[in-house]
């Protein structure tokens, strides 16, 4: 993986062979800089042509209401739209941020869009998961 970007809160990787990205999430980021690091994830989706994510929430913070609204307008729709066709997420291990990023995702069910989405406890199942060949959809994946 080659990395894209990296401050305090989020660690941003890539691999063009695999198509694949990463988010590593530490902490609580709010306002201009959380919105800054999903624009700069679209960026690095657009820029690469990526099919595959990989959102390792487990040491996010919560997200105000604020950013959450702008999430909803803006990133959800992004990512609905976006070249992507799997996206796993280890969820994070403060239930504030799993109950936020919960509206965004029953959000983005609301796009006609092929990406499936999986949670996951460790990034090994999750890779595994990402770099399988696409099958038909079981009752385990949800699709946006």
């Amino acid at each position: 993986m080659e990395l894209y970007f990296q401050n305090s809160f989020v660690k941003l990787s890539y691999d063009k062979l695999l198509r694949l990205g990463k988010a590593e999430w530490r902490g609580r980021l709010h306002g201009a800089e959380l919105r800054e690091a999903y624009l700069l994830c679209h960026e690095m989706i657009n820029r690469f042509s990526l099919i595959r994510w990989l959102a390792d929430d487990r040491l996010m913070g919560s997200i105000s209401p604020a950013d959450l609204k702008w999430s909803l307008e803006v990133h959800v729709p992004r990512m609905a739209k976006s070249h992507l066709k799997r996206l796993a997420r280890i969820p994070s291990q403060f239930e504030a941020n799993r109950e936020a990023i919960g509206v965004m995702i029953n959000k983005g069910y609301t796009f006609d869009s092929p990406l499936e989405l999986r949670d996951f406890e460790n990034e090994k199942e999750a890779m595994q998961w990402l770099l399988e060949p696409a099958r038909v959809s079981s009752a385990a994946t949800s699709s946006f």
